[in-house]
């Protein structure tokens, strides 16, 4: 099976630059994702953020990228549950709307929320997070797949009712989930969803288990969309035409990123027993804060190098288990990004999809040549 490709991004706008300016480069990197040869365009849910990152109304890009793509699927990463932030009805009608102006292009992954800031703004209490994410999962099921639905939960109560108007696919969009806990993805897989799978920074065993944890619980949904188990990576990507001009300008960013999460992640560990378990892999997030060499190669979190050697660090993931790559293409300039996404589309798309279309070096080429003549000549 062909790997699929993302560009994901956070719509991250750089110290100086503009936030408008920044949103119409982000339309653009989309638009010209689908031009060379991307599957999936992603964009992160955020809300108040401090610094950069601004992608408050993903659903709102979606619409208008409806209207000026036309193969490229569009997929949330994800769409926040907490019902203080996102009433699971609303969600599912916005996604209703965006497959029919797509021509049944829209995707629903959902998540619960994973800054504290956020959840403080909308007075969201983050022990209530995932049982409404896994509670408004199944409220959006029931809306897109039966004409009349009604719903009894603990957060939700919705009488005998009609989502107007459904989804254009059937029975209904792609729907999954982001998750970063063994406990996530156990219940992804017992309810037949697809998972966008993150480690934390823990490393390639710790991968290996989640993958694990997601495929040998995998239990198809017969009223839902897949037949099998889909598996999703999100990768942060670095790459220039070598790879030293790829660690020069992307080894800070990714760095930065992680300082980031480490600090976010062990102070969300402290305020809910269901985001304990995000303060276990602290010396991993300290080590990929810090440690250059642990990030690149052992945090199975990032590739970064000439398009040669992303190919190369590529083949683990999948070996892995990915089945998509969603590349994290943010913390640089617009114009490294539009490179970014030209050297994907022109060498690591081709080369996992398309290897019979890729030029090969005149001597390989010769090579192979030389030694079936051998073999016909021997036979």
């Amino acid at each position: 099976m062909a790997v699929k490709f993302g560009f994901w991004s956070e719509q991250e706008t750089l110290v100086g630059q503009s936030y408008s300016r920044r949103l119409h480069e982000l339309v653009e990197e989309a638009v010209f994702a689908e031009k060379m040869g991307f599957d999936i365009v992603s964009l992160s849910e955020q809300h108040v953020a401090l610094g950069g990152i601004s992608s408050s109304a993903p659903e709102v890009v979606y619409g208008y990228l409806a209207a000026v793509t036309s193969r490229i699927r569009l997929r949330p990463a994800v769409s926040l549950m907490p019902k203080k932030i996102n009433h699971a009805l609303r969600t599912a009608e916005r996604a209703a709307v965006t497959d029919i102006l797509s021509n049944g292009r829209m995707e629903l992954y959902c998540g619960r929320a994973n800054t504290t800031i956020a959840m403080r703004a909308f007075n969201v209490e983050p022990a209530e997070t995932l049982e409404q994410m896994e509670e408004g999962i199944a409220l959006i099921r029931e809306a897109f797949s039966k004409d009349i639905f009604t719903f009894e939960g603990k957060h939700y109560q919705v009488p005998p009712r009609m989502l107007v108007p459904k989804p254009l696919q059937k029975p209904y969009p792609l729907m999954g989930i982001a998750a970063t806990s063994e406990r996530s993805h156990v219940w992804a897989a017992r309810q037949g969803l697809a998972v966008l799978s993150h480690t934390l920074y823990q490393g390639w065993d710790a991968q290996a288990k989640m993958v694990e944890a997601y495929r040998s619980n995998w239990q198809r949904d017969p009223n839902g969309p897949l037949d099998r188990p889909r598996l999703g990576m999100p990768v942060f990507l670095g790459i220039a035409e070598t790879d030293q001009a790829a660690k020069d300008i992307y080894a800070e960013p990714l760095m930065q990123y992680a300082r980031i999460s480490t600090d976010a992640y062990p102070r969300l560990a402290k305020i809910a027993d269901d985001y304990a378990y995000m303060g276990e892999g602290l010396e991993a997030l300290q080590r990929a804060a810090t440690d250059w060499d642990y990030l690149l190669n052992d945090s199975a979190s990032l590739v970064c190098g000439s398009p040669d050697t992303v190919i190369r660090q590529l083949e683990r993931f999948i070996e892995t288990g990915a089945e998509e790559i969603l590349f994290h293409i943010d913390s640089v300039s617009h114009a490294e990004i539009m490179k970014a996404i030209e050297l994907v589309g022109r060498h690591v798309i081709p080369h996992f999809n398309d290897r019979n279309n890729v030029v090969r070096p005149t001597d390989e080429i010769l090579e192979q040549i030389r030694r079936m003549r051998k073999t016909s000549a021997s036979a």
